[in-house]
């Protein structure tokens, strides 16, 4: 990571970090985005280039979705058939969580956000269809299949129930405190061949 790039992502946590502290703290409608800005020493223009609302910076989704490329990696592979997308769609999606994976001290902190600002879990749901939308779009255009074509949404479907279910495993609360047995990938994979001997 360039120096630049370290400043951004260090930017972009300052403001998710300050965002969830204050909703925390205050409710989403009990801190203006100046104050957050202030908070983290940066300007409101700053906090836009980085985030569409208070609710984004929040629940952390920022204005580039896939800031990794790995979206346009996926694209110019080009076709290679149906029969290979669900394996190039959890690798599209384990490359998007290589770089911007987040914690389980931050999902404890965005449960919190959530059990004060329980309309922040509609709005997550409103965001997390508009990404499953994006990802059918992109299968279609790199497949060469026309709008619609319910493989398309199969594929990305499978894939998103696959990584929500393996992401919930992954920051299941240790009794003992403990690091996860298993890195999200090799969970991933596992729960992936069982869906292969299923199918």
């Amino acid at each position: 990571m360039s120096t630049r790039e370290r400043r951004k992502a260090e930017t972009a946590q300052g403001l998710k970090d300050a965002a969830r502290r204050l909703t925390i703290a205050h409710g989403l409608t009990g801190f203006t985005i100046e104050e957050l800005c202030e908070e983290v020493g940066v300007s409101r223009r700053t906090f836009f280039n980085y985030f569409a609302s208070k609710e984004n910076a929040v629940i952390g989704v920022p204005v580039d979705l896939d800031e990794s490329g790995a979206a346009e990696r996926f694209a110019a592979a080009g076709a290679r058939g149906v029969a290979h997308l669900v394996d190039d769609l959890v690798a599209l999606h384990l490359e998007r969580w290589s770089f911007g994976g987040i914690t389980a001290a931050e999902v404890a902190q965005i449960i919190q956000a959530f059990e004060r600002e329980p309309r922040l879990i509609g709005h997550m749901l409103q965001l997390a269809g508009e990404s499953e939308r994006g990802d059918i779009e992109l299968v279609e255009r790199r497949e060469g299949l026309a709008a619609g074509d319910l493989r398309a949404a199969a594929a990305v479907q499978l894939v998103g129930a696959i990584m929500r279910a393996s992401a919930e495993q992954y920051f299941k609360p240790d009794s003992g405190g403990a690091e996860p047995a298993d890195d999200l990938p090799t969970i991933v994979h596992r729960r992936l061949e069982v869906v292969r001997e299923l199918f």
